[in-house]
């Protein structure tokens, strides 16, 4: 195959290597520059800059997302918003065939991943009203068709524009994430558990005095502040095995300390543990609980037949907290097997979304400034198969000039460049007027 690019200097497959390392490594446009510097020099080629690079992402990220996508009846969307610093958010609409759900993805028993969905939709919106998100839906789907079915949290602004959407498209089914929903009985259940918070608070401030001492390896795992109660099962797991940890083992970690003070240091900073152990294994059993839901029907997916399965397999348990977390787990899923009316199997999980969302945000936070801009791009190539063919028809469809056109209509000036512009030279102009 013929890998010039037409008007390029390097080929499609100097090209392909480069992204490759940006999106399948996650290194740095600068780190992949200092890659080929490091191996271009005993072959005495030339490097791709870093700059070379960045417009790579950005042409080959408008052709991907400006293409023109499959009409097809069966089509799933998972939706969501991203947020960044300032008043923008992104509206993300990926797309996966019911057909490739069914063939593929179910009868693996596995997940979505990042290069089973397509991407229709990126909008970058100053407003998250229902009716803007109604807007794009439309528009998404006159380009697609309507999807037999939309996957995404249960966000206010985004609920109210997908019920929307439903109002004009009633037999679309609309599914409530299994993780987000997890999640959230998980918090109404451990929100007025006086005891659960009392454990947080003492798991904080033993981090804290254990963050700067030889114990520091016992302390408990940092908690994530947003979608604070994904951190339970860290948390439970934690301690239980603390709890569980032969006083042998924790001795033998620390060779060069006297065992009896060992002992007693461990007393002193985690012997509240033990007031928590039922407790523990309590939490514990909840998160297994959910779990348990959200990993089949992450594999098996969801249809008419869910609730019956957990029906007929349910525990029987004699703590009231369980039992009612079981209750609220049932409910959940009677509300979304209601929803569906034929024997067809369908997605229960908009995790792919979130995981594109976690990987483009490794090279926003490289960013100077925390604002929407070209990286967002990185979602569309990490959907994408980077063959050189692809690369080699993308560059030579999708200018520079395209690119330009494409960020100002969507974002305007950057924050970077108002900046530049206000500390560079151009202020001497500004104060001598």
């Amino acid at each position: 195959m013929e890998l010039n690019v037409k008007g390029h200097h390097y080929d499609a497959k100097i090209i392909q290597q480069a992204l490759l390392l940006l999106i399948e490594c996650g290194i740095s446009f600068r780190g992949v520059e200092k890659v080929f510097e490091l191996f271009n020099n005993y072959e005495e080629q030339a490097t791709p800059s870093f700059s070379c690079v960045r417009k790579w992402l950005a042409r080959i990220g408008i052709y991907e997302l400006t293409k023109e996508k499959e009409y097809r009846d069966d089509w799933i969307f998972i939706v969501d918003l991203t947020l960044e610093l300032g008043k923008q958010k992104a509206l993300v609409i990926l797309g996966v065939s019911q057909q490739h759900i069914e063939e593929n993805v179910m009868k693996q028993k596995r997940g979505l991943a990042h290069e089973d969905v397509k991407i229709f939709g990126l909008e970058i919106m100053d407003s998250t009203k229902g009716e803007i998100i109604e807007s794009k839906l439309e528009k998404i789907s006159q380009k697609v068709g309507v999807p037999v079915q939309i996957v995404a949290d249960n966000g206010s602004d985004l609920a109210r524009g997908i019920k929307l959407y439903q109002q004009n498209h009633p037999d679309i089914i609309y599914t409530h994430d299994v993780t987000h929903a997890m999640a959230l009985l998980l918090k109404y259940q451990l929100d007025s558990d006086e005891r659960y918070q009392s454990f947080i608070q003492k798991c904080n401030i033993s981090r804290q005095k254990l963050q700067q001492t030889d114990l520091s390896f016992l302390s408990p795992p940092t908690q994530r502040s947003q979608c604070r109660f994904f951190n339970v099962e860290r948390l439970t797991n934690w301690g239980i095995k603390l709890l569980n940890s032969s006083p042998d083992t924790l001795i033998k970690l620390m060779p060069d300390s006297d065992p009896s003070l060992i002992t007693q240091k461990i007393v002193d900073k985690l012997g509240w543990l033990v007031d928590y152990e039922s407790d523990l294994i309590q939490w514990n059993q909840m998160v297994s609980l959910t779990r348990g839901v959200e990993t089949q029907l992450k594999q098996s997916g969801i249809s008419h037949k869910t609730l019956d399965f957990f029906e007929q397999n349910k525990v029987i348990f004699d703590d009231n907290s369980l039992q009612k977390l079981q209750q609220s787990i049932l409910g959940y899923l009677s509300v979304q097997c209601r929803k569906i009316k034929n024997q067809s199997t369908f997605l229960a999980t908009s995790d792919v979304i979130e995981s594109l969302f976690g990987k483009y945000k490794q090279f926003s936070a490289r960013c100077p400034f925390k604002e929407m801009g070209q990286m967002l791009l990185t979602i569309c190539l990490s959907t994408m198969n980077l063959t050189t063919a692809l690369i080699k028809n993308a560059l030579e469809t999708i200018s520079f000039s395209d690119v330009e056109a494409w960020l100002s209509e969507v974002f305007g000036q950057s924050t970077l460049s108002k900046r530049k512009t206000l500390f560079s030279g151009d202020c001497d102009d500004i104060k001598s007027a």
